[in-house]
């Protein structure tokens, strides 16, 4: 199936999706800015809410893929969509700056943000692999984008992305290896914590804004438990926090 419009899941604005999450960010983090500098021993903001800004806006990228987008909404199988976001952050980061632990941090959060969907070990381990067997790579090795992406603007979809290979991935999971396993017992054990932070916020930003798709909401007064259970205590969370104004 192809779409005139980006979706992010069917009856669902790509674009819309990552203005909630934005928005879900501002009141969220708030919250979260103190435990989060004191994990990452970060003495001054500088310009770390600009970074974690980043994981939100992109870390559906992958679902911009002419694959995903195709797949979408049918009986076939989405490719998975974590690291493409994780791999282009990655890059960023790389180029722009030095990785330390926060970005490192931020881009594990992407690449495992569907763990739910069991993909964690091909995410971090073979994600290029994945790539490939999935149909988002072309002959020449860069991802393959839907050509709607042409129509978003350049915060929401750079240009650079359309340079973004297969290899990128590659390099990402490697790198992201390197970084969890490095150090001893009591280092490797911070970096757990510090990406399981980031990742809760991006959670918590995530599913907020998307509690109205319809795999989100209750069968019937039988179905007690489930996925719709964590996400309307999710939605509960925030919108206290919203309402408390804090």
């Amino acid at each position: 199936m192809t779409h005139l419009i980006l979706y992010s899941a069917p009856d669902e604005i790509y674009i819309d999706h990552i203005n909630r999450c934005s928005e879900k960010f501002k009141l969220i983090f708030p919250i979260w800015e103190h435990a989060v500098k004191r994990i990452f021993s970060i003495t001054e903001n500088n310009n770390m809410n600009s970074i974690l800004e980043n994981m939100v806006v992109f870390h559906d990228l992958g679902k911009l893929t002419k694959r995903w987008q195709e797949n979408l909404d049918t009986n076939k199988k989405l490719p998975s969509h974590a690291p493409i976001g994780a791999a282009y952050l990655y890059k960023k980061f790389v180029k722009n700056d030095t990785l330390d632990d926060l970005k490192n941090a931020i881009v594990f959060a992407v690449a495992i943000h569907h763990t739910d969907s069991g993909l964690l070990g091909d995410n971090i381990e073979r994600p290029d692999v994945q790539a490939i067997i999935d149909g988002i790579v072309g002959n020449d090795g860069k991802i393959k984008w839907s050509d709607e992406t042409k129509t978003l603007d350049e915060k929401l979809f750079p240009e650079e992305l359309n340079e973004l290979t297969v290899e990128d991935l590659k390099i990402m999971a490697r790198g992201l290896r390197t970084w969890a396993r490095s150090g001893g017992f009591l280092e490797q054990h911070k970096k757990r914590i510090q990406a399981s932070i980031i990742h809760h916020i991006l959670k918590l930003c995530d599913i907020s804004a998307a509690s109205e798709r319809k795999e989100y909401q209750k069968e019937d007064d039988e179905n007690y438990y489930g996925g719709w259970l964590m996400v309307e205590e999710i939605k509960n969370y925030v919108e206290n926090i919203r309402q408390r104004g804090i």
